[in-house]
């Protein structure tokens, strides 16, 4: 009887201390069902490529990328995104080398020799480089999904494991949501918004749509749109320990709320642009800045924690 007292004990202990763990809960609660639903997406696309299932796949995988844990639960996965998506981080010509794939007289497997020839990023230039799907489109694509599904069934198993590891320090995993969000505001504001708009410091006054993350299959405001969603889902207030409950323990409320207007606010925004036309997208990259500055310079703060360097070349 008194070994069960104690184990009711320690297992009571244990379920409050689990619920007080923000990023647990979060991976429980948001990763792992978001990169669930990637995975599915793209077996969709898999089994009847056309325009929605395309879509659909990207708004999910985006949500996976721009909120992605993985790398800092286990450093083996770091990479793992580039290995998926190389938007703002391929020096060469991506679009050029995959035409050469699709002109190929090689098996799919053999075509799809190098990393970036399995990436999304590729898959958008075989199904969209024309407007006709061939045969060989098809089987390529279906090679790259392959590859894109055993990525993200892997990312779903580094979550699933964090589930049952050994706790970290609280203030690192708080650390880990804050500069999550930091780094993919910034890089929403600079790349995904900036570049095409020739608003970022790197093509300042030299707008140009072609720049934009899926200018071939006109994804990109849904691609925006979708991080901005992955971003209010860390944000919003839960039935579980959750961010929002990270920052009210630290007196960090109202710049919460801040960061969640500005979400709200660059969604309105984003609805009211011709699609995927960033020739006027001032106001989207004004409201996004600020959405950056509200983590970067006032959350962080609040918070207590300094932020990674972030750089400003790569993705």
């Amino acid at each position: 009887m008194i070994k069960k007292i104690l184990f009711l004990m320690f297992f009571s202990t244990s379920m409050i201390f689990a619920q007080d763990r923000g990023l647990l809960n979060i991976v429980k609660n948001v990763s792992i069902p978001n990169v669930e639903t990637a995975i599915k997406d793209a077996q969709t696309l898999k089994t009847e490529i056309n325009d929605k299932n395309f879509t659909n796949f990207i708004k999910s995988w985006k949500k996976v990328e721009a909120i992605y844990f993985a790398g800092e639960i286990d450093d083996a996965y770091l990479d793992t995104p580039r290995y998926m998506d190389v938007f703002n981080n391929l020096k060469e010509d991506l679009n050029s080398q995959m035409q050469r794939v699709i002109e190929s007289n090689d098996e799919p497997k053999t075509a799809l020799f190098k990393n970036s020839f399995k990436t999304v990023n590729a898959l958008e230039y075989v199904l969209y480089n024309d407007k006709e799907l061939t045969s060989r489109e098809k089987e390529l694509a279906k090679v790259i999904l392959d590859s894109l599904i055993s990525h993200l069934e892997d990312i779903k198993g580094v979550y699933e494991e964090y589930l049952t590891s050994k706790p970290k320090d609280e203030k690192l995993e708080n650390a880990i949501i804050i500069n999550t969000l930091i780094a993919s505001s910034y890089r929403l504001k600079e790349w995904r918004v900036g570049n095409a708009a020739g608003l970022s410091s790197k093509y300042k006054n030299d707008a140009k749509n072609e720049r934009a993350e899926y200018f071939l299959s006109q994804n990109s405001f849904e691609a925006i749109d979708a991080i901005l969603d992955a971003h209010k889902e860390i944000l919003e207030k839960k039935n579980y320990y959750g961010f929002a409950d990270i920052s009210k323990k630290m007196d960090a409320q109202k710049e919460l709320e801040t960061a969640l207007l500005k979400i709200n606010e660059s969604k309105a925004i984003l609805r009211k642009l011709k699609k995927d036309d960033f020739l006027n997208a001032k106001e989207l990259f004004t409201s996004l800045r600020e959405l950056h500055n509200a983590y970067y310079l006032s959350l962080i703060v609040k918070l207590g924690l300094q932020a990674d360097v972030l750089d400003a070349d790569g993705d």
